[in-house]
């Protein structure tokens, strides 16, 4: 299934994703790790638009962050295993601007980037 899902969506990296932050104020970027997995694995990516909306309530909390089907969404998991899954949930929702962070939280860490904690 993961295979199949990969051929779909729309992969970034994390100087992507550094550069898409950076520039643009109305991407919602949403972690779908649960909030146990957020805590044990030490935060989150530091940025304004994260969002925690764990992978079991993205089809019913997405709106809350985005209710245009057009509005730019990132989301991330913690090593690109579930994140996948959520970019092909929402494009079949309709949502048009989805893209997956691969490299994830982890990478994001490794990176030495901002975490919130």
């Amino acid at each position: 299934m993961q295979e199949e899902v990969a051929k779909k969506i729309k992969n970034i990296s994390t100087t992507q994703l550094k550069k898409l932050l950076a520039d643009d104020p109305e991407v919602a970027l949403v972690d779908i790790r649960l909030p146990s997995e957020v805590k044990s694995m030490g935060g989150a990516i530091k940025a304004q638009q994260n969002t925690n909306i764990p992978r079991g309530w993205l089809e019913w909390r997405i709106t809350n962050v985005a209710l245009n089907k057009n509005t730019p969404i990132v989301v991330y998991c913690g090593a690109n295993v579930r994140s996948p899954l959520a970019a092909d949930t929402l494009m079949k929702m309709g949502y048009t601007n989805v893209k997956n962070y691969a490299d994830g939280y982890i990478g994001w860490k490794r990176a030495g980037l901002p975490i919130a904690k």
